[in-house]
């Protein structure tokens, strides 16, 4: 298992990543973040991640062996999908940090897809480090939308599932990378500290 980053480090790079993307909002209130994670999938084996932590598994995420090294990802759940595309067979895209997933960017996608198998060339998660899967996937029959952040080095037969994060506003968009601002509570409680002091001071 990889030694995760630092929690601050991370923090502080996401936020700065974020920032220079464009990427902080208001909206960010509705994004649910994991945190680091850096969970090793063992060849052989498979992870089911439950995004939202209800009693339903939200995708399951696949190492398996079979003629050579394989790692795939289905969701669970109707109207589920992931950012995908087919060219006979289904396969998961690639995202950068900063792309949208919403309605738009999974309309058409499949439920089922291949990350990466062998020397295929249509897999786009082969040899990567922090790659986004893009999804949609159901809470309570309401879409909503998240990505999780992947490292896969399919000739090692490694899958590392970084982090991850959802948007909890149903058919709410998400970007890969978004995470809420650090700090944003921190910022609201000193607002409201002063708020107090000036209203004491008033008050004197």
């Amino acid at each position: 298992m990889s030694q995760p980053t630092p929690a601050a480090a991370r923090w502080a790079t996401y936020a700065a990543a974020a920032s220079a993307a464009g990427l902080a909002s208001t909206a960010d209130a509705a994004i649910v973040y994991s945190g680091d994670q850096d969970i090793l999938i063992p060849q052989f084996n498979s992870f089911n991640l439950n995004l939202d932590g209800d009693a339903y598994y939200d995708i399951l995420l696949k190492n398996y062996v079979f003629g050579g090294n394989y790692q795939g990802a289905t969701v669970n759940y109707a109207p589920g999908k992931v950012v995908g595309f087919s060219t006979g067979l289904n396969y998961a895209t690639a995202l950068a940090a900063g792309v949208t997933i919403d309605a738009a960017a999974t309309a058409g996608g499949p439920f089922a897809v291949s990350l990466a198998y062998g020397n295929n060339p249509d897999s786009q998660f082969d040899h990567t480090a922090g790659a986004f899967i893009g999804l949609e996937f159901p809470i309570n029959n309401v879409s909503h939308f998240g990505w999780i952040r992947v490292s896969i080095d399919n000739s090692a037969g490694t899958f590392i599932v970084n982090d991850w994060a959802y948007n909890d506003t149903p058919g709410g968009a998400i970007q890969t990378g978004q995470i809420p601002a650090p700090g944003s509570l921190g910022l609201l409680a000193a607002g409201a500290l002063g708020v107090n002091t000036l209203r004491k001071r008033r008050k004197a």
